[in-house]
This record gives structure tokens, C-alpha cells and sequence, in this order.
């Protein structure tokens, strides 16, 4: 007897404004329904009705791991790329495709570096932003910064907080190593 083979995709959805209400997994099973059921009618929703689930999903990250069956990967990502909404929701959103693997070990694996990789780059960001001007530059630029400017950097940094804190919430959630993943990252560097 065969197994089944199945696929493990890796959504991250981004909103075009903050969502009005928590988005759930059944949400996101109902749209991808919906989508396949619009573009590959009857025979689609045949292929999906008892193959396509939601593992899980992140609500502050965004993050989704969605199972099918393995022949019908190519139908799913097709689908995941024409929603524009959510069910019951009148957010804007779209579907990134972060990566397809065998299983949801590999997944979590996967989510595991991104989030590192994501930190990462927050942290050198916000060291950017935190290095002390040339002499030169301080001439050049003697306006004086609004307080509107000031105050969007603000909302900025505490929207990158957020998004941090989500991520480190994330790692923690893993069932995963993370310390076996962190030191092959920094031999690579």
C-alpha cells in the first residue's frame, strides 16, 4: 500500500490596513475554498474537500501552514495567489508563498530561520537608524525635523517592537531546537 504525500506550504499574509476583527484558521480554510472553488469549480473543490487544511496560524505574525495532497500543490499556490480577501472580512489582503516543503518539521525549520533572519535584519535596522552623524551631514541638514516626522518614526519603532515581539513569540512557540539553528546561522557569517 502507498502513502499519501502530501505538501506544506508556508503563507504569510499581509493586510493593506490593520484587520478589524482575530482572523481564524477556518477563515482562511473557508477563502482558499472558496478561490478554488471560483477558479477550478466542481473538480477542484473534489480534489480539496478532505485534503486541504490549516496546521496553523500565527494571528501577530500572520503566518499559516496549509496541507494538501502533493499532485494538487500546483492548484493550491495558483489559488492562494488570486485572493484578495478574506471571508468575512473587508480588509485587503495578499498571500506570500514563503515555502513549500515535505513536512511540517521542515516547515517549522524553515519558520525558525525566518524569523532569526527577520530579527536580524530588525536589529540592524534599528542600529542604522541609531549611529551617530558625520559632522559634514549635520551641516548640510540644519532644518530642524517636524514634529510629524518625529512622531511617525515613533509609531514606526513601536510598530517594529510589535512585529519583534510577534517574532521572538513565534521562536518560542516552536517546538523545534532554535539553539542548534542560531549557532549553524553565525558559522555561516
Amino acid at each position: 500500500m502507498v502513502r499519501v504525500k502530501r505538501r506544506y506550504f508556508v503563507f504569510q499574509f499581509h493586510f493593506h490596513s490593520t484587520p478589524t476583527s482575530v482572523i481564524k484558521s477556518s477563515q482562511i480554510h473557508s477563502t482558499i475554498e472558496s478561490m478554488i472553488a471560483r477558479l477550478y469549480g466542481d473538480v477542484g473543490v473534489a480534489h480539496f474537500i478532505r485534503n486541504l487544511s490549516v496546521i496553523y496560524y500565527n494571528s501577530s505574525t500572520h503566518v499559516a501552514i496549509v496541507r494538501c495532497l502533493r499532485d494538487d500543490k500546483h492548484l493550491l499556490k495558483t489559488a492562494a495567489t488570486f485572493v484578495c480577501r478574506l471571508a468575512n472580512d473587508s480588509n485587503d489582503c495578499s498571500i506570500q508563498t514563503l515555502h513549500v516543503g515535505g513536512s511540517i518539521r521542515q516547515c517549522k525549520k524553515y519558520l525558525v530561520n525566518y524569523c532569526i533572519e527577520q530579527l536580524l535584519q530588525m536589529n540592524a535596522a534599528s542600529m542604522n537608524q541609531n549611529q551617530p552623524t558625520t559632522p559634514e551631514v549635520l551641516f548640510k541638514n540644519k532644518k530642524k525635523k517636524s514634529n510629524q516626522q518625529q512622531q511617525q518614526r515613533q509609531q514606526l519603532m513601536e510598530v517594529d517592537h510589535d512585529k519583534q515581539l510577534a517574532l521572538q513569540k513565534l521562536l518560542s512557540d516552536s517546538r523545534i531546537e532554535s539553539s542548534s539553528i542560531v549557532v549553524s546561522k553565525n558559522e555561516e557569517y
